[in-house]
């Protein structure tokens, strides 16, 4: 399933010139839905560390109308393409690695998550917030510019509702939550655990769907990612930035994805869930087996996965 020595890199060519993202060219872009700027600059304009802008190109619109399905003959089901789609353009600088941006611009991007998802959650009809990230073109990313993508939906997603519901059955079975579980297990066994910090674990899934797919989760319980502090921000962007570094070092750069997986907008905290971050690289292509039936084969184990970025790991700063 691995195609050796044709493993994807970073997109750093073919790309629009100027750059969009790039201080300067502000005005290709739609106003600004949160800036972290130099005071007393103004919105729009250079002097931004980072910035939130709506997609140019939105898969979603909040003009797009009501959000209830409708019966088409009794067959299909329709909705309009109502929500939110956002760019976090993550650096001033053109990065095409985020192991490039330094510590407090890293700690920035997950500081602005939380941000963002306060001001959506503000909204009635919006249900998630979905936060990727695309690495390299094989990973869906058009351009190189470091950033990141919110979609606010009207609807939760169907793999979010699958991950509710299975770690909602383990909790009325158990009175545990399964994340929980999990974490401590990893931590008493230790072959498969990358990394860890005071309050976050890096761990390698235990069935990848490629692999070092490896996933990231606070080791205390809690199931809605913005009660994350900026102490937490910061300990979080170390972490993730180590093992992404020892990921690149292992794979030489692989394409990858991450995606932010936490509970519903407004929800309550809920004992059987916990949020968690899932970074999948993109370490073989899927075909008919994957795309037809779900089903992934992955030609290295979690456990010696997660040896070899053990052993790349830089030094804690």
């Amino acid at each position: 399933m691995t195609l050796e020595g044709v493993e994807p890199r970073h997109r750093t060519n073919g790309e629009r010139q100027p750059c969009p993202f790039c201080p300067g060219q502000e005005h290709d872009t739609p106003h600004e839905s949160l800036a972290y700027r130099t005071p007393g600059s103004r919105p729009d304009g250079p002097g931004w560390q980072l910035r939130v802008v709506p997609n140019k190109f939105p898969a979603l619109r909040p003009d797009a109308g009501g959000t209830f399905c409708a019966v088409e003959g009794m067959v299909f089901l329709t909705t309009p393409g109502f929500g939110r789609a956002e760019v976090l353009i993550e650096c001033p600088e053109h990065l095409t690695a985020p192991t490039a941006l330094s510590p407090n611009q890293f700690a920035a991007v997950f500081r602005a998550y939380r941000d963002r998802m306060y001001t959506l959650a503000e909204d009635p009809y919006l249900a998630y917030a979905a936060l990727f990230k695309n690495v390299g073109a094989e990973a869906g990313a058009s351009l190189g510019h470091t950033h990141s993508q919110i979609i606010a939906l009207p609807v939760v997603p169907e793999s979010i509702e699958a991950e509710l519901s299975g770690s909602d059955a383990f909790f009325a079975r158990t009175a545990r939550c399964v994340f929980c579980d999990l974490a401590s297990r990893e931590l008493a066994d230790g072959e498969r655990v990358v990394a860890r910090s005071e309050h976050f674990l890096a761990v390698m899934a235990y069935a990848p769907r490629y692999a070092y797919e490896f996933w990231v989760l606070p080791i205390s319980h809690t199931s809605r990612y913005e009660t994350l502090t900026d102490a937490d921000a910061h300990e979080l962007a170390a972490l993730m930035r180590r093992v992404l570094v020892a990921l690149d070092k292992v794979r030489s750069e692989p394409a990858y994805n991450w995606f932010l997986h936490t509970a519903p907008l407004r929800s309550a905290e809920l004992p059987h869930y916990h949020w968690h971050i899932e970074v999948l690289p993109r370490t073989a292509r899927p075909a008919g087996l994957e795309w037809g039936y779900g089903c992934f084969i992955t030609t290295v184990s979690p456990e010696q996965a997660a040896t070899e970025l053990r052993l790349a790991l830089p030094p804690v700063a």
